[in-house]
């Protein structure tokens, strides 16, 4: 491990050098760990491993362990995901919905698409397999509140559930799951028992906004006509 290393990173580069990225935490963790053991090694050991496990992310937590080292508390003891969601994702195919929460909208969506490619663009990928109109999430107003919406939205609508579309070879293998598939012709119903919660954002008008930031020097206005981007008000709520 180098000594009294000067940061040689303050931001990662887009394909995480190989390593599956799930939150800000994440992000401190993998640039610390870049900034100890320089690029070169990171890249090699996610390369190795990925050649290995392809179709299975490499988690920030898993390549630390393989260099067996902890990073300071310190360095990620403020980060805090502001934003909570709970969303629904529905298949292009219309066969089936997936209810769920998360702190990384619109990331969670690509999930279900990518590999261990990590420099391939999955856009298109997703575009296929999400109605992206129909795919939406609402703003909760905290990580426990979205847990618990996600919870009930669950039990309610129980008897509506469907396979997971990972038996069908549609997904990923680690975003299976088994209680939070269901009929598509619950949509309108599970959107009603949701829609209360707060604002509303669809994956299209996130992916609109994406275009338009790296199209663009600058921007302004939102994605869509009443509808929240990427960097949504309700952080601030």
């Amino acid at each position: 491990m180098r000594k009294e290393l000067i940061p040689i990173f303050t931001n990662l580069p887009e394909d995480n050098f190989g390593v599956h990225v799930e939150d800000e935490m994440d992000v401190q963790r993998l640039l610390w760990l870049v900034n100890q053991i320089g690029e070169t090694k990171l890249r090699k050991s996610a390369a190795k491993r990925n050649k290995y496990y392809p179709d299975r992310k490499l988690f920030v937590s898993v390549i630390l362990k393989r260099f067996q080292l902890k990073v300071p508390p310190n360095v990620y003891a403020e980060v805090k995901v502001l934003i909570y969601w709970v969303y629904l994702l529905v298949l292009h195919d219309h066969s089936a919905i997936k209810v769920g929460m998360t702190g990384r909208w619109p990331n969670r969506a690509y999930d279900f698409v990518k590999t261990a490619n990590y420099t391939k663009n999955f856009d298109e990928a997703l575009v296929v397999l999400f109605d992206t109109e129909m795919s939406v999430a609402f703003c909760a107003s905290s990580k426990s509140a979205a847990a618990e919406i996600e919870d009930e939205t669950k039990k309610v609508f129980a008897h509506r559930r469907v396979p997971s579309p990972y038996e069908r070879g549609l997904i990923n293998y680690d975003c299976g799951g088994h209680t939070e598939w269901f009929d598509h012709s619950a949509y309108a119903e599970i959107i009603e028992h949701v829609a209360p919660i707060g604002l509303r954002t669809s994956l299209r008008a996130n992916l609109t906004w994406k275009d338009q930031m790296q199209g663009l020097d600058t921007i302004s206005g939102p994605a869509c006509s009443g509808e929240t981007p990427l960097t949504s008000p309700c952080a601030a709520t």
